[in-house]
């Protein structure tokens, strides 16, 4: 892969496949509810999305320094394919969390494969610059997701008219994404993965154990889940104030967008300001943001708030992943990204179904509040570093 070649490719390919799981995500919520699901099971079946990724996050981390990053992209898009396909005919709620199993390993895959590439491939002068550049390709996807979604399903007020549209926009997504990257089905990886005899779990614990690691690792779990959070439970927040489908699309691309104009600027706000001052000023934001939208009377201000939102969130995600890749050697960061991207899966995985019960009991605004004092938590001490 020549040195432009590839970022181009990936960046790409990432706006893409980023584009579908944010075609994939609210609808499943849609569906779940034409299915009358409670909130309950909505949060359950987010959970369902993070659960496999959270079993074998640590293993794709070991897997992807043998087989290659490139391929893991490719079979990552391959089965975002597959599972819209599974959603596209899923008429009980048992099919619906079958597909939304596969989907969230699929994108992990593709996490896992893209990450590392920025990471190995990219000088340590520019990780915040390279990193910044993927995420915001991803956030990109993000943006326009949601919003061909709404269009191509139509709206009959606060349910989408046809989900099945949405799936069937998300397949043909997956496809095209798979065109810049399959010619990298023959590539060797960038840097073969350190094997370690003490197995995968202990050599990821051992990196924890590195200053400054677990706090990375923490904060980027706390920041991914609430963005996770904010795209399964808008629509049911949504839902239970009456607000279109449409609005609710919109609303969600307006924090896919902040947080790409935050990415696009992260380069030039790393050369001013520290990446703690970068991190304490734009969590402290997402703290008072989360709390304003559980008292949101209408989608203007719901997606003013958002917006404010989507700009701090899209920060901390670029600066964990520059921070775990300085903390660790090129032979370890395969292992370290998938480490972060398990600790990102575990807090999708039970955060979600504590939202959903909390959702069911107090409204989906108590959520809003519960995402609010996770990031404020992110302030406690972690050990060392």
């Amino acid at each position: 892969m020549s040195a432009i070649g590839w970022a181009n490719k990936l960046l790409f390919s990432s706006a893409i496949t980023q584009g579908a799981i944010y075609v994939i995500r609210p609808m499943m919520t849609y569906r779940a509810l034409e299915l009358n699901a409670t909130a309950a099971t909505i949060g359950f079946i987010a959970a369902i999305y993070a659960l496999f990724p959270v079993l074998l996050a640590l293993t794709f981390g070991r897997i992807v320094g043998r087989v290659g990053e490139g391929r893991f992209v490719i079979f990552g898009t391959f089965f975002i394919g597959v599972s819209a396909a599974i959603l596209l005919f899923a008429d009980s709620l048992a099919i619906l969390a079958i597909g939304a199993a596969l989907s969230g390993l699929a994108h992990l895959a593709c996490m896992v494969g893209g990450q590392t590439m920025v990471a190995l491939k990219s000088p340590t002068d520019k990780y915040e610059e390279h990193f910044g550049r993927y995420t915001f390709s991803a956030s990109l996807g993000q943006m326009l997701g949601p919003i061909l979604a709404t269009l191509v399903a139509g709206s009959t007020g606060v349910i989408p008219k046809s989900t099945s549209a949405a799936f069937a926009l998300a397949l043909a997504l997956s496809a095209l994404a798979m065109v810049p990257v399959i010619s990298w089905r023959n590539d060797a990886p960038t840097v073969i993965a350190r094997r370690d005899e003490t197995g995968t779990l202990r050599a990821a614990t051992n990196l924890l154990k590195k200053p400054g690691m677990f706090a990375a690792v923490f904060m980027s779990l706390a920041i991914s889940s609430t963005a996770d959070i904010l795209v399964v439970f808008l629509p049911l927040y949504g839902n239970e104030n009456q607000f279109s489908a449409f609005s609710i699309g919109v609303i969600i691309s307006i924090r896919a967008a902040t947080s790409m104009a935050s990415r696009y600027f992260l380069g030039s706000l790393s050369a001013r300001y520290s990446t703690k001052q970068l991190l304490v000023t734009s969590n402290a934001i997402t703290v008072v943001a989360c709390a304003a939208m559980a008292f949101a009377p209408n989608p203007w201000i719901l997606g003013t708030i958002v917006f404010i939102a989507g700009f701090s969130l899209g920060v901390g995600q670029p600066l964990t992943m520059s921070l775990i890749s300085q903390l660790t050697v090129p032979e370890e960061r395969a292992l370290a990204v998938s480490t972060r991207l398990t600790g990102n899966r575990l807090g999708q995985f039970v955060i979600p179904a504590g939202a959903g019960l909390l959702a069911a009991g107090s409204g989906t605004g108590a959520v809003f509040i519960g995402l609010s004092i996770l990031v404020a938590s992110t302030f406690l001490p972690r050990g060392r570093g």
